[in-house]
């Protein structure tokens, strides 16, 4: 009988049979952590922006691992297999949801903490105590609400360049665009509500580019998450693997 646990079960046991996918969470901790601390040391005044420099670069390569989850049984021909066991189709979407959440939810808290030390013993100065959890939060959770978008663009494109030039475009080349083509104030009000811009906004201190507070910023960013899970969802059910 198929039930979703045995589901989830599968999804887990296949995406950590891949070697390729602790290289990718093994990199993104160490490179963040790494950051951190040179921006600490460098800095020689810690603030705790420094801590989250690099979550802004590494939730993109999050997003492409989210996307390849599922792009990358296309490529191999493996999702024939998989919706002849799953025939529902869209629960293994959400299984692989649930998996990459509680595989990326660790692994940012490890590395949120891990550059928020850095960052404070290689500064050489002790980090405020204002906004530091929430900070902290809102790092963690903004680079695996990209990854869970990336999940849902690539379900919804289903081929691994075109869902990362996707990816790419709306997270780095729109917020341009949009602030390029629109007056001023239409366009700084806009950008805000980009999915990257809001990501942002969940682990900004003082808000320095106007930025959504971190409430709405997450609510934002949660919104863009359910549309590309969903509209992935949609397309899984309807089309032919």
């Amino acid at each position: 009988m198929i039930t979703f646990p045995r589901v989830v079960r599968a999804e887990w046991t296949k995406l950590a049979a891949l070697r390729s996918t602790w290289i990718v969470l093994a990199t993104v901790i160490v490179l963040t952590v790494g950051v951190a601390g040179a921006a600490g040391h460098h800095a020689r005044a810690t603030r705790l922006g420094d801590a989250f420099l690099g979550v802004d670069v590494f939730s993109l390569l999050l997003g492409v691992f989210g996307i390849m989850m599922i792009t990358g049984e296309y490529g191999s021909g493996l999702i024939r297999a998989t919706f002849t066991a799953v025939p529902g189709r869209v629960p293994v979407l959400a299984a692989k949801a649930v998996v990459l959440l509680l595989v990326a939810l660790p692994v940012m808290a490890v590395t949120t903490a891990g550059a928020l030390m850095a960052d404070r013993l290689l500064g050489g100065t002790p980090l405020p105590d204002t906004g530091v959890l929430r900070a902290t939060a809102g790092a963690t959770a903004a680079p695996i609400g990209l990854a869970l978008l990336g999940l849902g663009l690539g379900a919804l494109v289903r081929h691994t360049a075109a869902a990362i030039t996707l990816y790419v475009l709306s997270m780095l080349v729109l917020p341009a665009l949009l602030a390029a083509a629109l007056p001023d104030r239409l366009g700084e009000h806009v950008v805000r509500f980009v999915p990257v811009a809001a990501a942002q906004g969940m682990y900004a201190v003082g808000n320095p580019f106007r930025m959504l507070a971190p409430g709405p910023a997450a609510l934002v960013l949660l919104a863009w998450v359910a549309a590309a899970l969903t509209a992935g969802g949609v397309m899984l059910w309807r089309r032919d693997p």
